[in-house]
């Protein structure tokens, strides 16, 4: 019963040896006498040979075997960092009602200029062990890689990131949770440009893409036109 649970081991290795762990979650009604037979090993082969089809589509021709493992490390690492991220500003000024009653102070402290935000998405995050929370310029960086290897990922999260529910109806974009109003380096607008070359080769290019991102990038322009752009220098 519970929504948590681990499994603990202990294992002590010599120098140069090596041990494996097979474990397998099951309900209690699927488990089997055997879990761990020729069925067990075929699920791993099959996930092995699918992710060698996928890279060898993915990666450029030519590379060496070295290359081609820094790559698909590097792919595996984007791809582990996505996560799924909730945070209602609405909700969290307000406090939980079956809580006590929030400090009053919470209603001007962090954030509480940001109460149309709702974020309940997957999100690429910097590292969701260090900080899981998403950082909008990281996102941005994220998806010139991403647009290789799943180029719907990488729209969709430049796309989320204009719209009403995440940017500000001043215009700015969110930066981070825990300061919303700090001021990214502009490089939305270049990561769906960027994007939008990456994705698609000439004339295949997704340009209902550029133009939803173009309309809320202008907005976004606009906020920085009017607050950051002091001298008046586009």
């Amino acid at each position: 019963f519970g929504t948590k649970a681990a499994a603990y081991y202990t294992l002590t290795l010599p120098p140069g040896d090596e041990q494996s762990v097979r474990l397998r979650l099951v309900s209690a009604t699927d488990a089997r006498e055997r879990p761990f037979g020729p069925a067990f090993d075929r699920i791993f082969a099959e996930r092995i040979r699918e992710t060698d089809e996928f890279y060898a589509a993915h990666l450029p021709a030519g590379q060496t075997d070295e290359e081609r493992r820094v790559a698909r490390q590097a792919y595996a690492g984007l791809l582990w960092t996505k996560q799924f991220y909730h945070y209602v500003v609405k909700e969290w000024l307000e406090g939980d009602p079956a809580q006590p009653p929030v400090a009053a102070s919470r209603r001007h402290g962090r954030n509480h200029d940001w109460g149309h935000l709702f974020n309940r998405d997957v999100i690429s995050m910097p590292d969701k062990w260090e900080y899981p929370w998403y950082a909008a310029w990281d996102t941005a960086f994220h998806m010139l890689p991403f647009a290789r290897i799943d180029s719907d990922f990488a729209k969709n999260q430049l796309v989320l990131f204009l719209r009403e529910w995440y940017m500000h109806p001043n215009g700015q974009i969110p930066a981070y949770e825990f300061a919303f109003s700090d001021v990214n380096p502009p490089v939305h607008a270049w990561a769906c440009w960027r994007v939008y070359k990456i994705a698609a080769a000439r004339g295949q290019r997704d340009r209902v893409f550029l133009a939803r991102t173009f309309q809320k990038l202008l907005i976004n322009f606009t906020w920085w036109v009017n607050r950051k752009d002091v001298h008046g220098k586009h």
